[in-house]
């Protein structure tokens, strides 16, 4: 009988021994069981520091890490060169600036291969900065003072940046500025140094309302007089930017990037908005499914963050 009884508490014990093929926990047990292998898509971005790279993607991925899809944000250096990237097919994925989307996909070489998914996601807003003792609060009064003979030499970032493309536009909507602007291909750690050293007269850039380098900007002082060096002067779009359209919205809309008791600085405004190529949209419909969904579930946390007012979008939906 004794020997009866250990042979059935060997056989319990065997029976309630942990052992390795089981999980530790019901939720384990179920996450290996539901387990799949996830799709890793690269999404051109820009510079890593930047809103794209550091807002957009992470809190897109978010939610799509869950569902089996990871996004991994690929450094470019700029809207343009992620657009290009797309175009030729080196990336299937890029959040962009939309009028450098809409200009690059009107070209023969790219037509038809890029759609726009989801919403638009946060504003890029244009921000032109002079020296604090210029006279003038807006970039046509500058053009209108110049001498006869004299230009002025406006940086809009690096060879190919959105901010050249769409003060290019600007230009091109307002042809009688456009033979007085010399446009310099300076980064923008080069044009704020050169703006103070008086070497330019200006430093365009297309930026989130709340990036650092605006910030930099705001709280440059002058160490002896602690008075701001840099502030921004008004130039809002014409009537003829804010007329054109881009996958049903319009592509600009006025911003107000800086307040004050009196009168408020305006500016040109253009969405970011994720751009992804026709063939990888219908080759692979659940993950661009996916993106799009977890995008359109992100906004509220990609505004608030990127800096943008409440009813941003309205400005672009209103025609």
């Amino acid at each position: 009988m004794f020997a009866d009884f250990r042979a059935v508490a060997l056989g319990s014990a065997i029976l309630l021994a942990p052992t390795a093929t089981y999980a530790d926990s019901l939720s384990e047990r179920r996450a290996a069981k539901e387990k799949v292998e996830a799709v890793e898509v690269e999404v051109g971005c820009g510079k890593l520091d930047k809103e794209n790279c550091a807002i957009v993607v992470p809190e897109i991925n978010s939610k799509t890490v869950s569902q089996g899809v990871r996004l991994k944000p690929l450094q470019s250096k700029g809207s343009v060169e992620s657009v290009n990237g797309l175009c030729d097919g080196d990336i299937q994925v890029a959040v962009v600036q939309a009028d450098v989307l809409a200009a690059r996909a009107g070209k023969p070489d790219c037509a038809g291969k890029l759609v726009v998914l989801g919403a638009p996601l946060y504003p890029y807003e244009g921000f032109m900065v002079v020296r604090s003792e210029a006279r003038e609060d807006k970039f046509g009064e500058m053009v209108h003072d110049l001498k006869p003979g004299d230009v002025l030499r406006v940086a809009a970032g690096g060879a190919g940046s959105g901010g050249e493309l769409t003060l290019r536009n600007i230009l091109a909507a307002a042809p009688e500025w456009k033979q007085l602007i010399d446009i310099q291909p300076d980064s923008s750690a080069t044009a704020l140094n050169k703006l103070r050293d008086q070497q330019l007269d200006a430093f365009f850039v297309m930026d989130g309302p709340q990036s650092p380098l605006l910030q930099e900007v705001r709280e440059t002082v002058d160490p002896k007089t602690k008075k701001r060096v840099f502030k921004f002067v008004d130039v809002r779009p014409t009537a003829k930017l804010l007329e054109t359209q881009f996958n049903g919205r319009g592509l600009y809309a006025t911003a107000t990037v800086e307040a004050g008791w009196f009168s408020a600085i305006k500016s040109i405004s253009t969405p970011a908005v994720v751009a992804i190529r026709d063939d990888f949209y219908k080759s692979q419909p659940e993950v661009a499914a996916k993106i799009r969904q977890s995008s359109e579930d992100a906004l509220p946390s990609i505004a608030a963050r990127a800096g943008a007012r409440p009813d941003w979008r309205q400005e672009f939906e209103r025609r």
